[in-house]
């Protein structure tokens, strides 16, 4: 007998696979871009503590590098501690003193492309550190049958062009980060993976960046659908829920004993719903 997937989230308890991101509540867009950030969570914990190192290297007289690289791989730029620390300095300084965005944005121009990109992931570091706090947070307060709630707000920087969305917060209890946590790790174990969308300036200050904004090497997904507006990401995002009568077709069972057949049919799901949208 054929049923949907059901994902683990703790103990005996799980998730249908459908039903994140929760379409028709307030919570559909917070829930699209959590799980977009808890995706690339290495990669910017990564780019986050490049920052830290430079400085406690550069306080020690020591040497250190970064080698930044884009979400996609295609293009890099190497960092030294000293050349870290100024700009980024240099650029807060600035912020701080000029809070129009538009002023802001005309400031970056001067910096290159991947000099932009690097300095919004650092200036969000907070955003998303804090984030992947909570998630952790929230394993030990299930432990201690402590309730927590984290105010979740969608990051300006990120997804600006939608302003009244950005505006909203929505607050999230223990259960539904294990939940959202849970199902962000059962797509990634299946190869499915969405980078984040650049960043608001870099799309308004770079006008030839199709080329930097391809998912991974193992989606088909149109570069060019993917740097339109704030809606369209939505809608490619949602479609990391898998259709519930495609996948029905296949016993869970069947599922856990055929793991290439699992990640193989998963992943034509997935593209077939984003070719279909697109």
């Amino acid at each position: 007998m054929s049923s949907v997937v059901q994902i683990p989230v703790y103990d005996d308890y799980t998730i249908d696979i459908t039903k994140y991101p929760r379409h028709g509540t307030s919570k559909y867009e917070t829930d699209i871009v959590m799980i977009q950030f808890l995706m690339n969570q290495d990669y910017l914990e990564k780019v986050s503590k490049s920052y830290q190192i430079a400085v406690q290297f550069y306080n020690e007289c020591k040497e250190y590098y970064f080698v930044f690289k884009t979400m996609d791989g295609k293009s890099s730029k190497r960092y030294s501690a000293q050349e870290i620390i100024f700009f980024i300095n240099q650029t807060n300084q600035f912020f701080s003193r000029n809070i129009h965005p538009s002023t802001q944005q005309e400031y970056l121009k001067r910096y290159s492309y991947l000099d932009q990109l690097y300095y919004i992931y650092i200036k969000n570091k907070n955003f998303y550190s804090e984030l992947y706090y909570m998630i952790e947070d929230c394993k030990v307060a299930f432990f201690q049958r402590r309730e927590i709630n984290y105010k979740f707000q969608i990051p300006y920087d990120f997804y600006g062009d939608k302003v009244e969305i950005c505006k909203k917060y929505q607050i999230y209890n223990t259960n539904e980060l294990f939940e959202i946590n849970a199902f962000t790790q059962f797509l990634l174990k299946n190869k499915i993976h969405k980078i984040l969308p650049l960043p608001l300036f870099v799309r308004n200050t770079n006008t030839n960046m199709n080329t930097n904004m391809n998912t991974n090497t193992n989606t088909n997904t149109n570069t060019n659908h993917l740097i339109n507006s704030t809606e369209n990401e939505n809608r490619n995002v949602s479609q990391i829920m898998l259709r519930e009568e495609d996948i029905q077709n296949e016993s869970f069972q069947e599922i856990q004993e055929e793991e290439e057949y699992k990640e193989n049919e998963i992943k034509t799901i997935y593209f077939s719903n984003l070719s279909h949208e697109n």
